[in-house]
């Protein structure tokens, strides 16, 4: 291919491989610069209270296990508050039974959504309410920790002088390309929240984790409590740049066994339970944006096979595509052994690729011929969204610096 045709595709790819370029260094400092939880050696004798609070609706398959998990905590001041988030399935009464074995546990009963409000968020901004603790866990209902783990997260926060630290947690294996697929998103929700440069005030990163936030509580009284994401589908990471905005102090860390859970069972579970937060978060509630973005993603996953592959008639290319390949595949193996999970799936990263492209482009037409984003049985309107969220106006900023 030669002429103004062989030039674009060449520029066309040499930006693919600069984003594979930086997807390395951002992978590199992540490593560096990201602690694990499981190391993370407490040494303070005494300890600040921790209120976890934890929505759940429909959740009696996972809840128990999870909730007994968390009851062996060794924190000596915790409690835990679990909001029934208008369940149907016998989680209330479930939880009820579990709070009748350990006076740490505090169950809340809603039985309605005030309009205006997003489900999950309610219940925890309810939570929050009755919550007493210096810090503040927000955890999904599913997720386990280990006996020692809130009192590493609540020491580190502490110690490197956080207002909040979200946590990556490990997550158990499953079938191979549901892990391969789970790799990619990773790599990309890496590229989106840059964890690596959370703590620099001067930096615009900022995290958002729904299986761990850890918050302290004068940092959400700053917020005025929960009310501004009443209406923000992907909660955790908004309550992440409102803290950041807000002038909190704000860290990451990834947990290797401290923190676990099964995030998703299947392929098409996951592309379920993203839909939501992709066409909201990524697409703007606004199908064209989620469809740009998901192509942009698969050219650019495979621009570094291109370059390799495609006889462009440019040495210098191919061998830029065939090392770019290589840390990519190993790489991400490595990456996956830091995070404590299997290295296989991490070679199957194009197989990933093509999934996650597939997984936003179904969010993108169900949002679409939806006019929305549909959770729990209810439809939350693409306008309505936009103007909370500030897309609409323009308006994303709204809290003040202290």
């Amino acid at each position: 291919m030669s002429g103004w045709a062989g030039t674009a595709l060449v520029a066309v790819l040499l930006a693919g491989c600069a984003f594979w370029l930086a997807a390395a260094v951002g992978g590199a400092l992540t490593v560096r610069r990201v602690p694990v939880l499981d190391h993370w050696q407490p040494t303070r004798s005494t300890w600040p209270s921790l209120s976890v609070v934890s929505p759940a609706c429909d959740e009696a398959e996972t809840l128990e296990a999870a909730t007994r998990d968390r009851l062996r905590s060794d924190h000596p001041d915790v409690e835990f508050i679990l909001v029934d988030d208008r369940s149907r399935d016998g989680t209330g009464a479930l939880a009820d039974r579990l709070a009748a074995q350990d006076p740490r546990l505090r169950v809340l009963h809603l039985r309605e959504l005030p309009e205006g409000w997003l489900g999950k968020v309610h219940a925890q901004e309810a939570g929050l309410r009755v919550a007493r603790g210096e810090w503040v866990l927000f955890s999904d209902a599913d997720v386990h920790f280990a006996p020692d783990a809130l009192r590493r997260a609540v020491d580190m926060a502490e110690a490197r002088g956080l207002d909040h630290l979200a946590v990556m947690p490990h997550i158990l294996p499953g079938p191979v390309l549901l892990d391969a697929t789970i790799t990619t998103f990773g790599r990309l929700f890496m590229l989106g929240t840059r964890p690596w440069a959370l703590e620099d005030p001067q930096s615009s990163a900022h995290i958002g984790v729904g299986a761990f936030n850890l918050v302290r509580r004068a940092s959400l009284e700053r917020l005025g409590g929960l009310r501004r994401l009443r209406l923000a589908v992907a909660d955790d990471v908004e309550l992440g740049r409102l803290l950041k905005l807000s002038g909190a102090r704000q860290g990451a860390a990834v947990a290797r066994r401290a923190v676990w859970l099964r995030w998703y069972a299947s392929l098409p579970a996951m592309a379920r339970g993203l839909e939501k937060n992709l066409f909201a978060y990524a697409g703007r509630c606004e199908a064209w944006r989620l469809g740009v973005v998901a192509l942009l993603v698969l050219l650019l996953d495979a621009s570094i096979w291109l370059a390799w592959l495609l006889p462009l008639g440019r040495p210098w290319l191919s061998v830029t595509g065939a090392a770019l390949v290589l840390s990519m595949l190993v790489g991400g193996a490595l990456g996956q052994l830091w995070n404590g999970r299997r290295a296989f799936p991490a070679l199957l990263q194009p197989l990933g690729s093509l999934a996650m492209t597939w997984i936003m482009l179904r969010a993108a037409v169900l949002g679409a011929r939806r006019g929305g984003v549909l959770w729990r049985g209810t439809l939350y309107r693409s306008q309505l969204l936009r103007e909370a969220m500030g897309w609409e106006t323009g308006w994303r900023g709204g809290v003040r610096r202290q």
